[in-house]
């Protein structure tokens, strides 16, 4: 029986995307995920897995002492196209450097080669309860830009005075418009916005656009 996926809480399986140069590496990490009950991709380099990826979320496990384009490099290429994926970093001699780069670049595990199986499965179980935070907190931020993308140029505007405290009446005074009609604004901001309270809108803002997404 085929075991449930961790990575996310969605009914369609995170694939896990095994990129590492080395065959061997790559045949044993599949059968074992495979035999755990995750679907997994082989890619042998970071360019192979950039023109297989398919879009959807995934787990990258990645090698960075590859040819070619190093796993730092498939990293900073992950984050600038913003790809739907955690990133979990395989290797065998990291240093301070690329440790700190990879962290910035928002590598959510370690994996130190060479790797015992158990602590493998043990230490994927512990990195997919994160996995599912991330994908749970990005799917917010998507849903919070949509409904951004639904106010029109006035409602953005009352929303950003909105965020800096400004009452009816003084945004009203900002704009140049009566109190009412700002009212009515705020009530179709707070709508589409899907927020019954002030508090709560501020709330949303700063913990889904001032705070990390990885």
């Amino acid at each position: 029986m085929t075991k449930q996926n961790t990575f996310n809480n969605a009914s369609a399986p995170v694939t896990v995307h095994v990129v590492d140069d080395d065959l061997h590496t790559r045949e044993v990490l599949c059968q074992l995920l495979m035999l755990e009950g995750y679907p997994v991709q082989s890619h042998d380099s970071g360019a192979a897995f950039l023109q297989a990826y398919d879009g959807l979320a995934g787990c990258v496990m990645l090698d960075l002492a590859m040819p070619g384009m190093r796993g730092e490099a498939l990293l900073d290429e992950i984050v600038l196209r913003k790809l739907n994926v955690v990133v979990v970093v395989m290797t065998g001699h990291a240093t301070i450097e690329s440790a700190i780069h990879i962290t910035r670049a928002g590598a959510i595990g370690f994996l130190q080669k060479p790797f015992d199986g158990d602590q493998l499965l043990t230490k994927l179980e512990k990195i997919s309860l994160k996995a599912q935070t991330v994908f749970a907190r990005r799917a917010l931020v998507d849903d919070y830009r949509q409904r951004l993308e639904s106010l029109t140029s006035r409602e953005r505007e009352v929303l950003d005075l909105m965020l800096a405290t400004m009452t009816s009446q003084e945004i009203a005074t900002q704009l140049g418009n009566s109190k009412k009609t700002v009212d009515i604004h705020r009530t179709r901001v707070m709508q589409k916005m899907g927020a019954s309270t002030i508090t709560e809108l501020i709330m949303n803002w700063t913990l889904l656009f001032h705070t990390s997404v990885v």
